[in-house]
């Protein structure tokens, strides 16, 4: 990512154009109950998967197991699950603030073209990328459900 300064005054990184990573690691330093600056690389690579995670379309449900990863099993015991989830529904936010703002700067230049809606229908679709030239013909000329034949 490379964040496009929005603004040197905004009040927060979002708008600043600032990556997610300092977010991130502050959130989980506090969660591991450690000082990110005496572990950066540690901790910036746990930023850069987190952001890959939900690049990846992983959900909060997905970063709670990664985050029980990173703690000690006796430890995971003494939490509270809901302290695993909150943490991750803030990490997933954060990440995904920076990956839309990042899209949407890529559509304002003219690198993306923006999310359109198919004129296609769904099932057309799906018959172009699933049935077999044969079955496609099939289904456009007649407009039937194919079924398998077996």
């Amino acid at each position: 990512m490379s964040p496009t300064i929005l603004s040197t005054k905004a009040g927060n990184w979002v708008d600043r154009g600032e990556p997610p990573h300092a977010t991130i690691e502050r959130i989980l330093g506090r969660f591991l109950q450690q000082n990110p600056a005496q572990n950066r690389v540690w901790f910036r690579e746990q930023a850069e998967i987190i952001v890959g995670m939900v690049a990846a379309d992983a959900t909060e449900v997905h970063l709670v197991g990664y985050l029980r990863t990173l703690v000690p099993y006796d430890e995971q015991q003494a939490r509270d699950s809901l302290d695993f989830r909150i943490r991750a529904i803030a990490l997933w936010h954060v990440a995904k603030a920076a990956l839309v703002r990042d899209f949407a700067e890529r559509v304002l230049r003219g690198e993306v073209p923006p999310n359109e809606p198919t004129p296609d229908r769904l099932a057309h679709w799906l018959a172009t990328r699933l049935l077999s030239p044969d079955e496609l013909t099939r289904f456009e000329r007649e407009g039937v459900k194919i079924e398998d034949d077996d």
